[in-house]
């Protein structure tokens, strides 16, 4: 049988595998990469043919400790505004996420300038029953969502402004910069004109190949354009790790953000995804389908989709009959929220 979504993995004790997690590396800004030029990014193979039609991303959700912080962190380097604030202490059920008990979590969603109805939003949550656990990952080559990325008119000044906002610099070139926020989750910022706008969310893959097999199974196509900015020009290896593929994928609506997967050479990390909901760091992606019990019926006999849509109250949010949603986990166990948003309550890009 299927793993059920949100269920949290546990160690032969019985803890979850990530309570005992490593500190947080911040990279070695100092190393110069020369590898840029020898990083693939393919877009010609047989496609896999899709079972439902993922049409956009909603939101990259964001486990954190200081919410406060972090909302300062990405208003003041992206201008992004909080549109939409959960109720603070708000109390639920934690049955969808494999929590069989009473959760109570407070979330901010950002948006760049095009608003709710155009652009990818960061959901920050702050876990309080249970609290938030755990550190980002270790390690740039640790499988999992490593990255959300932006554009910006002027890098000087982001350079500038990390720091002052409780940031650090990991690399920069003259088209990109690689950053740490405050809790230690790596922020890719690329040279564009014109206002900051979300543009990726880079995954590491175990198996590129089944990874990108997947999510053209959800509708998503090669991206027309390549990434913004090759990732190993940003992201430095250990000598044994080198990023060597990465993927650029979108889905049908909007091809604004891409999710860059991505591929590192050297052995596997042993790091597991996260396992608990609660965990801090990049956790979990929301997207837009038109029927969630219709994907619920296409995905189900594949053992994709178990169990079946749940809706979710959304108190303090002009959501006010909740969001009905189907969870469902990538082939590394990253989740995925297929959220019911029809196509009509979207602007087109």
């Amino acid at each position: 049988m299927a793993e059920a979504p949100y269920c949290v993995r546990k160690t032969p004790s019985g803890a979850p595998n990530d309570i005992d997690c490593c500190p947080r590396a911040i990279g070695r800004a100092s190393q110069r990469l020369t590898r840029a030029a020898r990083i693939r990014v393919r877009h010609t193979r047989v496609m896999t043919a899709p079972t439902i039609e993922i049409r956009r991303f909603l939101h990259c959700n964001y486990n954190c400790r200081d919410l406060e912080v972090l909302e300062r962190f990405y208003v003041g380097l992206f201008d992004l505004r909080p549109l939409m604030r959960s109720t603070p202490g708000a109390v639920d059920k934690g049955n969808p996420f494999g929590l069989y008990q009473q959760t109570a979590s407070e979330a901010t969603f950002l948006y760049d300038h095009r608003g709710g109805r155009r652009a990818n939003s960061v959901e920050l949550v702050k876990w309080t029953e249970p609290a938030t656990i755990g550190h980002p990952y270790p390690n740039a080559w640790d499988r999992g969502m490593q990255s959300v990325g932006f554009s910006h008119a002027d890098l000087r000044a982001v350079v500038a402004q990390t720091p002052t906002l409780g940031g650090s610099v990991v690399h920069q070139t003259d088209e990109a910069v690689l950053l740490r926020d405050p809790e230690g989750v790596a922020v890719e910022v690329y040279r564009e004109d014109g206002p900051s706008e979300a543009r990726s969310i880079r995954i590491v893959c175990s198996d590129l190949e089944r990874s990108v097999r997947w999510w053209e199974s959800l509708g998503f196509t090669p991206a027309t354009a390549s990434v913004a900015v090759p990732g190993a020009s940003l992201w430095t290896g250990d000598g044994e790790h080198e990023l060597v593929e990465e993927r650029p994928m979108v889905p049908t609506d909007d091809d604004s953000l891409q999710l860059v997967l991505t591929r590192w050479s050297g052995s596997v990390s042993s790091n597991a995804v996260y396992g608990a909901p609660y965990h801090e760091g990049l956790f979990r992606m929301a997207t837009a389908v038109d029927d969630a019990q219709a994907a619920y019926d296409a995905l189900a006999p594949s053992g994709v989709a178990v169990p079946g849509p749940h809706t979710f109250a959304m108190p303090g949010t002009p959501l006010t009959d909740g969001l009905k949603i189907l969870f469902i986990r990538d082939p590394m166990g990253i989740l995925v929220e297929l959220v019911e948003r029809p196509r009509g309550n979207f602007s087109r890009a």
